[in-house]
Parts: C-alpha cells; structure tokens; sequence
C-alpha cells in the first residue's frame, strides 16, 4: 500500500466496469430506445388518423348545413330537399364520390343550386383536404329520404309519423390505420 495525499490507495481492491457489463447496459438501453421509437411512432399515426376523423366529421357538417340553409330554395318548382328527394337514383344517393378525387374534375359553372353544391363538395372531399388511399378509397356520400304514414307518398312508412319527414345521410369512409377504414355517418333532419 501506498500514501497518496494522505489516503490509502490500494488497486487491487478498486472496482471497475468489465467489458460484458457494458454491452449488457447497452442492450437494455438499446431495448428501451427502441419501444419508445414504437410508441412514438404509434402515436404520431393516432393522431394523424384523429386528424382525418375531425376534418371528415367538419366537412360533413359542412354538406348538412349547406342542404339546411338552403332546403327551401325553388328548385324546379319544388323545394330543393322535394327536388332531392323526387330525383334520386336507383342506388338511393344524391351525391357519391367513390374514388380519390383531387378537386379538379369538378365542372367550373353550375346551372342550378344543387350543382353548385354537389361541385362544392367534391372540392370539399377532395385529395386538397383529406387523404385518400388509392388502393382502398373510402366512399363519400350523401342520401336523402322521406318518411310519412303512407308508403304510397313516400319510400318508408312509419305509422308514428303525421307530417311528412325528410332526412339526410352523410357517409364518409375514412383511412383509420394501415389496411382499415372506418365509415363515418352523420344523419340530420331536413324537413
């Protein structure tokens, strides 16, 4: 044993770190870092797809409010959600955007309301404001129906109802996660 600034100092009694101890830290830090990079990049696609979900659940607000504010406009003699209602297709929608669309397609004049919004809403729904996979796009559309207590005047009859009723549907499938879509509804009443 030798003095050293007035302590004693001995090397054989001191403790190092071996080389395994080291790589075994390594690991386990190594480990720990790679689950935070997987939580994180978990995260940052929950909230990518709570981002498309608010955005979808905005623009179909937008479409209800747009066929409200503007039910009672004269269409062809006739209300506009009459008009809708009277003129639907066999497949029973009004309005339906089945692939990615980048907001270009649509027509630059419109010759009455209902155009008008239908090509609002294709810019609406397009590419420019939420995503869409090529591979799987979700449908978007709009189906408008009527409900009275003869089902001579109207499509469904329900006994409880007195005044005629029209009503709206707004599906929207959105991207949720790699592979799945989430279908996304929003019912409003018209009339």
């Amino acid at each position: 044993m030798r003095v050293m600034d007035g302590r004693f100092y001995n090397r054989k009694f001191e403790k190092g770190l071996s080389i395994i101890e080291a790589l075994v830290s390594t690991a386990i830090v190594a480990i720990g870092f790679v689950a935070i990079f997987q939580m994180v990049s978990y995260s940052v696609q929950s909230i990518d797809v709570s981002n498309e979900r608010t955005k979808t659940a905005y623009l179909s607000g937008m479409v209800a409010e747009d066929l409200i504010a503007d039910r009672f406009s004269d269409f062809s003699g006739k209300k506009l959600y009459e008009y809708i209602v009277d003129s639907r297709p066999t497949s029973g929608k009004s309005w339906e955007m089945t692939g990615c669309n980048d907001g270009s397609t649509t027509s630059a004049t419109a010759s009455n309301v209902l155009d008008e919004k239908i090509n609002k809403w294709d810019k609406q729904f397009s590419t420019q404001r939420i995503k869409c996979d090529r591979t799987n796009p979700g449908q978007k559309s709009l189906k408008v129906f009527d409900i009275c207590s003869n089902g001579t005047e109207c499509k469904y009859e329900h006994s409880d109802v007195h005044d005629k009723l029209y009503f709206g549907k707004i599906q929207v499938g959105i991207k949720a996660g790699t592979n799945r879509t989430k279908k996304k509804y929003l019912y409003f009443q018209m009339h």
